[in-house]
């Protein structure tokens, strides 16, 4: 845990980057055309305030009032909010390749394989490949694959058997398998930190600091993740077999997509990740 005169210094850091950069954007930015109304942002924090313990009630008051496209200033980062079915068809059918990009963020940067993965990746044509590799491994398997429901546990072992060969919770037979004990507690650590609210993705200039250790926990994580990812490749590369049995299998045997491109290593552990992370949560 960080220390108050760490807390005190990057707070006053903070202060002093933000008015310098106040100053010099309020000198080079009088020709900017005016963002969309909302509530004015308080020194440093922005708006952060103003979204409460419940944010989605909040945004929704502050719709109420401002109307369904507004602005909002978390932190350091401009927000343009999208509060009605219309607007928001704007940004996500009408214009979606203008807005098609995520915003750079910790998880990301740390563990996405510095945002090398499906979710993180900028528009352009590495993406498309990795959204075609996914598609394909969707849609390449010959056998039906019942997945439960309701039961997480059970989504869990599914996406462990299909993805890495591997169960999650524990073999058929109900013995104990350490890899998969290992990989169960990774998957639950990285669903937990994907729901951090990590306050130095909207403060840049606390990010050296890491007060809340996100970045130190994201870093861990990823290495052993990627320990974990690298053994599995290996293990498959040794291996032959007439046909892919695991999406593992399928994604390091994709030929060329004809444009001289092909997934790399990253690319594959990337998205076996995503995939790991997306399919693992409990159905609502």
């Amino acid at each position: 845990m960080a220390s108050p005169t760490a807390i005190v210094s990057g707070l006053a850091l903070a202060t002093l980057v933000y008015f310098l950069l106040t100053k010099l954007f309020l000198v080079g930015g009088r020709g900017q055309k005016p963002l969309p109304p909302g509530p004015r942002p308080w020194p440093i924090v922005g708006n952060l305030p103003h979204l409460g313990p419940i944010p989605h009630h909040s945004i929704a008051a502050l719709a109420r009032k401002y109307g369904p496209l507004m602005h909002l200033r978390l932190g350091f980062v401009d927000v343009v909010v999208a509060a009605s079915a219309s607007v928001a068809a704007q940004f996500l059918k009408i214009h979606d390749a203008n807005f098609s990009d995520r915003p750079p963020s910790s998880g990301g940067k740390y563990i996405a394989y510095n945002y090398q993965d499906m979710v993180f990746a900028p528009y352009g044509p590495r993406w498309r490949l990795l959204r075609k590799s996914r598609a394909l491994a969707n849609n390449g398997g010959k056998q039906a694959v019942q997945l439960g429901q309701v039961l997480g546990v059970c989504t869990a072992n599914a996406l462990g058997r299909v993805l890495v060969g591997r169960r999650v919770f524990g073999d058929i037979s109900g013995g104990i398998d350490p890899k998969a004990d290992e990989f169960k507690a990774m998957v639950v650590e990285l669903m937990v930190l994907a729901g951090v609210f990590n306050v130095s993705d909207f403060v840049p200039p606390l990010q050296c600091l890491d007060l809340q250790r996100v970045a130190a926990k994201m870093k861990n994580l990823h290495l052993r993740l990627d320990t974990f990812l690298t053994h599995i490749l290996q293990e498959h590369a040794n291996t032959t077999a007439a046909e892919p049995h695991h999406v593992v299998d399928f994604l390091t045997s994709l030929s060329s997509d004809g444009e001289g491109s092909r997934l790399t290593d990253t690319e594959i552990k990337a998205l076996l990740l995503v995939r790991t992370h997306a399919g693992a949560l409990p159905p609502i």
